[in-house]
């Protein structure tokens, strides 16, 4: 009898175990991210009062971003994408908008594998830049959408 209600019990648990679907974000095609751009992150540190936000989809099929950064505050000479491992560092700029004149700046470009990796562990970041902070006024991490 034992071994007939321990043989039922692991039925049960495969029957259990095989009817979960494997769910989520990492099976769609395409990935939103966002950034909340400000002063606080800025890497030499500025200080300023300007903001800015970001969206962007990354299609996981065409390997490209996609993005639309608005700011307020502030006249850039570049908005750039870049990325840093530490995420906290300053790094190398992937995609580069100079002297945007609309505001948002939006666009797309191709990742390779590394890049791609980067940008799921978190290591992409906004930074914009004026004549005043040739480093950066604002910056914001690309991060993932919060999953409901």
């Amino acid at each position: 009898m034992k071994h007939f209600l321990l043989f039922l019990t692991g039925l049960t648990m495969f029957g259990m175990m095989s009817s979960c679907k494997e769910e989520g974000p990492h099976k769609d095609d395409i990935v939103k991210f966002s950034a909340v751009i400000n002063s606080q992150p800025t890497v030499p540190k500025a200080v300023s009062t300007a903001t800015g936000t970001g969206t962007f989809e990354y299609n996981k099929t065409t390997k490209e971003l996609s993005y639309s950064i608005n700011y307020q505050g502030l006249t850039p000479t570049f908005v750039k994408i870049e990325y840093a491992n530490p995420a906290y560092e300053r790094g190398a700029p992937l995609d580069v908008a100079a002297n945007p004149t609309s505001n948002p700046v939006t666009g797309k470009f191709k990742l390779n594998d590394l890049q791609q990796t980067y940008l799921i562990l978190g290591l992409f970041y906004v930074n914009i830049y004026t004549k005043a902070n040739i480093y950066g006024e604002i910056r914001g991490q690309i991060l993932p959408n919060q999953i409901d």
